[in-house]
């Protein structure tokens, strides 16, 4: 597996066939280290994308957030390592290491880091479209 990755990144196309590993330890290392030079306080990796499905790895500064938006679709946030609040107008989830919450498109959310963190969202394919 390749440790390694420059700017600008090109996820993996997942339109086509493909079988690929990622070493997340030593990737969110690196978007840990972007994320504390950048004044946002963090950085994030699109791995891979495909009509069915997105992955994205990202790091948070303690004290950070990401801000109220809404998914393309349904979607999972994993902790990775840290502490990180997953907030909805419904409902506020704490996640530590390994804990993951779900979701739909429909769900406006925000993520706020408690410590420094990372973590891993999976997003479905395209949203449901209104009829």
């Amino acid at each position: 597996m390749n440790t390694s990755f420059e700017r600008p990144y090109k996820p993996v196309d997942l339109n086509t066939s493909v079988t690929q590993g990622f070493p997340l330890p030593s990737l969110a290392e690196k978007l840990m280290t972007e994320a504390t030079s950048n004044a946002s306080g963090r950085s994030s990796l699109t791995l891979a994308r495909g009509d069915e499905l997105t992955v994205v790895l990202a790091a948070l500064k303690s004290g950070h957030a990401l801000d109220e938006h809404p998914a393309p679709a349904a979607a999972s946030v994993t902790c990775l390592y840290g502490n990180i609040t997953f907030t909805s107008r419904a409902e506020e989830v704490t996640l530590e290491r390994g804990e993951t919450v779900v979701f739909t498109a429909d769900i406006l959310h925000s993520v706020h880091a408690i410590v420094d963190s990372v973590f891993l969202i999976v997003i479905g394919g395209a949203a449901a479209k209104n009829s």
